[in-house]
């Protein structure tokens, strides 16, 4: 269907999807710059101009506002550090347990250079993140992201997914996603001792 239909229909399974390839593709040949103002063109234009995350790709950079409303851009916050992309959700108990396990990691690594950047997948406000995380007691730079705005979950191809973690290297490459803390801390243990 060559129409805002058919567009919507990509855009649905695309949001669902963990494998956007032929997604994207689709987009590409049929709808690219057909309805430039929709919100489906929109969302699209932004995966298709992500990378995919694999081993050894570039890290898919991004804004966010932390909880005091100050914006960050991500690529200026890990430059030439080994760095942990966290996203999580407030309301999601296992993304949650995952950001506390990297506690002990961040303490012992980032006076060495190591970083987390966390971003909460909230909807409405950032109170319920910022309650969380002044109870879980993540020591590193946390950012919000407000009911999708900038679609940070899309380019990492969490759609409807609450979370993951992505491992990046100094040089801006993912190295893992999903990881452990004890991943992270192997990898660590490589690149300092």
């Amino acid at each position: 269907m060559n129409n805002i239909a058919g567009l919507f229909a990509i855009v649905r399974e695309a949001y669902y999807s963990r494998d956007t390839t032929p997604l994207i593709k689709a987009y590409l040949d049929v709808y690219e710059g057909k309805f430039p103002e929709s919100e489906y063109s929109i969302y699209m234009d932004k995966i298709s101009g992500s990378n995919e995350i694999a081993p050894g790709t570039p890290f898919n950079d991004f804004y966010a506002n932390d909880i005091e409303g100050n914006l960050h851009t991500l690529s200026t916050i890990i430059k030439g550090k080994p760095a942990l992309l966290d996203l999580w959700a407030s309301w999601c108990g296992p993304c949650r347990k995952t950001s506390k396990s990297m506690i002990p990691v961040y303490e012992e690594y980032a006076d060495r250079g190591f970083t987390i950047v966390g971003v909460a997948r909230e909807y409405g406000s950032s109170s319920a993140a910022a309650g969380a995380i002044e109870k879980d007691g993540y020591k590193w730079l946390n950012l919000v992201e407000i009911d999708d705005a900038n679609g940070i979950w899309a380019l990492y191809r969490r759609h409807n997914a609450a979370g993951g973690t992505f491992l990046i290297s100094p040089e801006g490459k993912i190295v893992k996603s999903d990881v452990t803390a004890d991943e992270v801390r192997d990898y660590l243990k490589g690149l300092y001792e």
